[in-house]
Formats: C-alpha cells, sequence, structure tokens
C-alpha cells in the first residue's frame, strides 16, 4: 500500500478493508511536551473524550496535567490509562503504551466511503495541529517509525 503525501487527506478503500486488525494513528518520537500540547488540545475539542485510570477505577472529563498522567504511570507499573476521544460518533483510543510516541487506534470496519472517513481526517488533522507535530496512519503495528504510512498531514 503506498502512503499518502496529499495536501489534504483523503478516502482511498484498501486503506481501510476490515481485516481483523486497527489502524493507528501516531505521533513519533515524542516528549512530554507533545503530550502536554496533546492535552491542551483537549480543551478545544469539540466532541467527548474519557480518560481512565485501569487501577483508580475512575472516568474522568476532565484534562490533568501530562506530567501527573505519566508520573502515575511511572509510579505505578500496575497503573495503566487510556484514552478515548470522539469525533462525529467514530472513537480513536490511546493506551499511553510509551512516552516516546502518541498512539490512537481505531476500527477500520467504521470507514466504508468519503463520508465515513471524515472523522478520520479531522482527528488527523485535529493531532497535528494540537501537536504541531507530522501526524502518520499505519496498520497496527508496534513499529510504526519502520511501518509505511498509509497517510501523513503535518499542521
Amino acid at each position: 500500500m503506498a502512503g499518502q503525501h496529499e495536501s489534504e487527506p483523503t478516502y482511498r478503500a484498501q486503506d481501510f478493508v476490515a481485516d481483523g486488525s486497527l489502524r493507528d494513528v501516531c505521533v513519533l518520537d515524542t516528549a512530554l511536551d507533545d503530550w502536554q500540547h496533546l492535552f491542551d488540545g483537549l480543551r478545544k475539542l469539540p466532541g467527548r473524550h474519557v480518560l481512565t485510570w485501569t487501577l483508580a477505577d475512575t472516568t474522568d472529563t476532565g484534562i490533568p496535567e501530562a506530567s501527573a498522567v505519566w508520573s502515575k504511570l511511572r509510579d505505578d507499573p500496575e497503573e495503566s490509562v487510556s484514552l478515548a476521544i470522539e469525533i462525529d460518533g467514530m472513537w480513536f483510543t490511546s493506551y499511553f503504551f510509551e512516552i516516546e510516541e502518541i498512539e490512537f487506534s481505531f476500527d477500520p470496519s467504521d470507514v466504508v466511503d468519503a463520508e465515513t472517513f471524515a472523522p478520520v481526517r479531522e482527528f488527523v488533522k485535529w493531532l497535528a495541529n494540537s501537536t504541531g507535530r507530522e501526524v502518520v496512519v499505519t496498520m497496527e503495528g508496534n513499529d510504526h517509525a519502520a511501518m509505511p504510512a498509509l497517510l501523513r498531514w503535518t499542521a
């Protein structure tokens, strides 16, 4: 699959074939400041977002400082956190795997045409604008830097 490097992300059916795997939306080589920009961007994001702390067994619609989240994860290795963001009925979920990469996943079976691709395009653009970084969409995987990008967007 060749990636898109156009001025505007567009729908391509071959990128969203329901094959049992998710698609990942990533900002690579990140640091704490990039996560803070993401959290700051949430304050301006229309739609819903839900931050869930696994061990604390809480769901929070408030937006903490990124340093507080990563400190808690560092101090309590059993803790896990997820952030789910809804854009026009489509959910994008991050599980805070590592500070060096912001990764959200979504189900490609939700994208069947240009109209249902719109939330993906809006999320990618929002993430790039919030972080000030390039965003890539790839197949699900562990080494996103080595994977071919399905699309790229830079703010």
